[in-house]
C-alpha cells in the first residue's frame, strides 16, 4: 500500500471517557509525553459514596448496585395517558415470583406528581396485573429514591419513597402491605406522608439478635422532620416534628412538635468553624455532596472528598474529577481550593467557597480562560438522596470507528501530521505539537494537548470534528473538518463559526482493490446460491 505521506499506519488509541474526566493521561504517559512523576499515587479509584443499609436481611435497595433492574419494560400495558419513568424488579412478598414497582407520570403534564404502581403475578390466571397504585409527593425524577425497608419492625418490608418536590422541599412517603379489598394481589396503604423544607430522618436503630433470627419483632423506627418555623421572624429557627408508629391506627402519628432556636444552634456551630483557623476543619465541613440551587432537568452537584483528596462535579450524565491539591483559608468563612484534572494535570480549577449557613455555600469555579467560569449557590444534599443522583445511568462514551494517521492538508496552507498518539500542526510562523486523542460524545471531538521540547504540557485546543471517507478506484479520499470548540462539564460547544477542512489522499494497491472486489463478489454469489 502506498500513501501520500510516509508515516507508517498505526491504530488510533482513542480513550473512552466521560467528558470532563478526559482520560488522556494514560495515553500521554504511556508514550512519555508527560514528565515522570515518582510521587506515590493517591487513590486512583473513583469513589462514589454509597448509602449503606443496615436493615434486616432481605432488604433490597432499588437504586444501588443491589437493585435488580433487569427489565426495562413493564409486565402489563400502561394507560394511554401514562408515561413510564422507571421499572424496578423486586420481590415484595418473598414468594417464587418477582414483582415490579413502576414509576409513572401523566404524559401531558410534566409537572404532575409522580405515581408508583405495583405489578403482581396471579398464579391462578398465570399472568401479571396491576394490583395497587398511589400518588407520591415527589416530583423531581432524578432525586426520587425508592427502597424496601422494615420500618415498622414486623419483618414485612415497607415501600419507602424519598424525593423532592418542585418547591425544593424534601418528601417522604411510606406504604405498608395490607390485605387487598378484593382479596387478590399485593396491596399497600399509606402510613406516613411528610413534606419538609429542612430535613427528614428515619432513626434506624440497631435491632436485637432475636429480631434478626426472626424470633420476635423489633422496635419501630422513629421519623423526625425539620422545617422552618413559620411563626418566627428568624428564618433560621426550626420546628422538629416526631412521628411514632401506632399499631392500633396502622400508621405513623405525630407525637411531638418542638421549636428549636436555629439561630443559636447554627451560630454556635458556625462560630466553632470560623474560629478554627485550620484548613482541615473547613474541608471536613465541606465533605459530601452539595446540590446546585435552581437547576431543573440537568442537576449539578459538587462532591467534596477530603479523605480521598478529590473534588467531583456532576452535571446531567457527565462528571469531572479533580485531584484536591491544596486549600487556603482567606477570611474566616472562605476557603480557596485548587484542583487539577485527574487525567490532565495542566487543567487546573480554583474553587472559591464561601459559607452562607450550615447547609448553604456559594461556590465559584474558575478556570484559566474567561469563559471557563461558573458560580452558584449550593445546598447540602442529604445522604438519603445522594445515591440516586450520583448513581444514575451515565451516558456511554463510544469508541470512534476510524483512525487518524498521516498527513492532512488544508487549502489555507495548514497541515496536520498524525503519528498516534502524537500530532504536529504546521502553519506559517507557528508549529504546534504534542499528544492527541479523539473521543465521541454527542459529536466527535479532537483534543490536542501541546507539549514543549522538554515534554511539559503547554496550551490545548479542542475541535468538534467531522470525518468522512470516499473511495474512487484506487484512490481513497479522507476529509477532516474542524470547528473550534470548548469542553466543559456540560459538554462540547462551538466557540466560532470557522470551519477548517483538511484532506488526505491515499493510493491503494490495485491488487488489494481487486482482492476486495473479488471477496465481495464471492460472498454475493454464495448468498445467491444459498437462496
Amino acid at each position: 500500500m502506498n500513501k501520500a505521506n510516509p508515516a507508517a499506519r498505526f491504530c488510533l488509541r482513542s480513550l473512552p471517557c466521560i467528558l470532563a474526566l478526559l482520560y488522556l493521561l494514560a495515553v500521554f504517559t504511556g508514550c512519555g509525553l508527560f514528565k515522570e512523576n515518582n510521587e506515590a499515587e493517591v487513590g486512583s479509584r473513583r469513589i462514589v459514596p454509597e448509602v449503606h443499609d443496615e436493615a434486616a436481611p432481605g432488604v433490597e435497595h432499588l437504586n444501588g448496585m443491589t437493585a435488580e433492574m433487569l427489565e426495562l419494560t413493564p409486565k402489563v400495558p400502561l394507560d394511554d395517558t401514562e408515561k413510564l419513568i422507571r421499572v424496578m424488579n423486586t420481590n415484595l412478598d418473598l414468594d417464587t415470583n418477582d414483582e415490579q414497582i413502576l414509576v409513572l407520570r401523566q404524559k401531558e403534564d410534566p409537572q404532575a406528581p409522580l405515581k408508583i404502581a405495583v405489578i403482581d403475578y396471579d398464579p391462578v390466571r398465570a399472568t401479571y396485573s396491576r394490583t395497587w397504585e398511589s400518588l407520591i409527593n415527589a416530583t423531581n425524577l432524578r432525586l426520587l429514591d425508592i427502597s424496601l425497608k422494615d420500618v415498622v419492625g414486623d419483618h414485612n418490608l415497607e415501600i419507602v419513597c424519598r424525593g423532592m418536590n418542585d418547591l425544593g422541599e424534601l418528601t417522604l412517603d411510606l406504604f405498608r402491605k395490607t390485605p387487598s379489598p378484593t382479596g387478590l394481589g399485593l396491596y399497600f396503604t399509606e402510613i406516613l406522608r411528610i413534606v419538609a423544607d429542612g430535613s427528614i430522618e428515619i432513626d434506624e436503630i440497631e435491632r436485637s439478635e432475636a429480631y434478626r433470627l426472626g424470633q420476635k419483632n423489633g422496635p419501630s423506627f422513629v421519623v423526625y422532620a425539620y422545617s422552618r418555623d413559620a411563626e418566627s421572624e428568624n428564618i433560621l429557627d426550626r420546628v422538629k416534628r416526631t412521628y411514632y408508629w401506632q399499631y392500633q391506627q396502622n400508621r405513623y402519628v405525630l407525637t411531638s412538635k418542638e421549636k428549636l432556636p436555629g439561630a443559636a444552634i447554627e451560630e454556635k456551630q458556625l462560630k466553632e468553624l470560623f474560629s478554627d483557623p485550620s484548613v482541615e476543619a473547613f474541608e471536613d465541613f465541606l465533605a459530601g455532596p452539595w446540590y446546585l440551587a435552581g437547576t431543573d432537568g440537568k442537576e449539578e452537584i459538587l462532591l467534596f472528598l477530603p479523605e480521598q483528596r478529590r473534588i467531583s462535579v456532576y452535571s446531567g450524565d457527565v462528571q469531572e474529577v479533580y485531584i484536591w491539591q491544596a486549600s487556603f483559608r482567606s477570611l474566616s468563612n472562605r476557603l480557596l481550593a485548587f484542583g487539577a484534572n485527574e487525567s490532565i494535570e495542566s487543567i487546573v480549577r480554583r474553587f472559591n467557597v464561601e459559607v452562607v449557613s450550615l447547609n448553604t455555600i456559594d461556590v465559584s469555579i474558575l478556570g484559566a480562560e474567561q469563559w471557563d467560569r461558573s458560580s452558584g449557590r449550593y445546598f447540602k444534599l442529604s445522604e438519603e438522596l445522594q445515591q440516586d443522583l450520583l448513581g444514575n445511568d451515565r451516558s456511554e462514551i463510544n469508541h470512534v470507528k476510524f483512525e487518524l494517521n498521516g498527513l492532512y492538508q488544508s487549502g489555507a496552507g495548514f497541515e496536520i501530521i498524525f503519528e498516534p498518539p502524537r500530532f504536529t500542526w504546521i502553519e506559517e510562523g507557528r508549529d504546534f505539537a504534542g499528544g492527541f486523542t479523539v473521543i465521541h460524545l454527542d459529536q466527535d471531538v479532537l483534543y490536542l494537548q501541546g507539549m514543549n521540547e522538554n515534554g511539559l504540557p503547554t496550551s490545548t485546543a479542542t475541535y468538534i470534528m467531522e470525518y468522512a471517507e470516499k473511495q474512487e478506484g484506487t484512490y481513497l479520499y479522507r476529509t477532516l473538518t474542524l470547528v473550534p470548540g470548548k469542553l466543559s462539564v456540560h459538554g462540547v460547544t462551538p466557540t466560532a463559526e470557522t470551519r477548517i477542512v483538511f484532506e488526505q489522499l491515499e493510493i491503494i494497491d490495485s491488487q488489494e482493490v481487486e482482492q476486495s472486489e473479488g471477496t465481495q463478489s464471492e460472498g454475493a454469489h454464495q448468498q445467491s446460491a444459498a437462496q
